[in-house]
């Protein structure tokens, strides 16, 4: 069997995995999903998963970190426009189309955690966007800005969503701003 095989068949398992791993988490508390379950709802054995991950923890790691190449390949992909935070974009239209998920996160024993890496994950995306752009932005500052944009996103999405996507955009942008011009004064 060539190489070639056998990395597309650990491709598609760890993928399906990951699938599993997500869709779960769509119904069932992080503390009662096994590796068992994670198998199961895979189509994969038990030898499988241990072939790739150690724990389902180790799953969960994994996919952050494919999910992180898939977003900045998305990120790339977007026209470059002077001024423009692409992190920003990405970050409104992902939490507005993925409201169901993070529900079912907030009252489970995971929650916390993915949110948390989740938040990491999106602060370091945004600090490569603003240095790109050349406005260098504080520790302090980027935690400042990145907890009001959740904060302002979460509340955008629990009214509704009434304002449109671009203006909630344009408005979180006027604040980023405000945020890192008081952060030069």
């Amino acid at each position: 069997m060539s190489d070639n095989t056998d990395d597309r068949r650990s491709l598609r398992s760890r993928r399906l995995l990951w699938e599993a791993l997500l869709a779960l988490l769509q119904t069932e508390d992080w503390a009662e999903i096994t590796v068992q379950k994670i198998c199961d709802h895979a189509d994969v054995a038990r030898s499988t998963f241990y072939a790739h991950y150690q724990t389902k923890q180790d799953l969960l790691d994994a996919g952050f970190a494919l999910g992180l190449q898939e977003i900045n390949r998305q990120i790339a992909a977007l026209p470059a426009t002077p001024g423009r935070l692409h992190s920003l974009d990405w970050l409104v239209a992902h939490l507005s189309s993925s409201q169901g998920f993070q529900r079912r996160l907030q009252g489970s024993s995971a929650g916390f955690a993915i949110m948390l890496r989740f938040r990491t994950m999106t602060s370091d995306l945004m600090r490569r966007d603003l240095q790109r752009l050349g406005q260098p932005v504080s520790e302090q500052g980027l935690t400042f800005v990145m907890g009001g944009l959740f904060a302002a996103i979460e509340a955008w999405i629990a009214t509704g969503c009434r304002e449109p996507q671009a203006a909630l955009i344009k408005r979180l942008r006027r604040q980023i701003d405000a945020v890192l011009a008081a952060q030069m004064a």
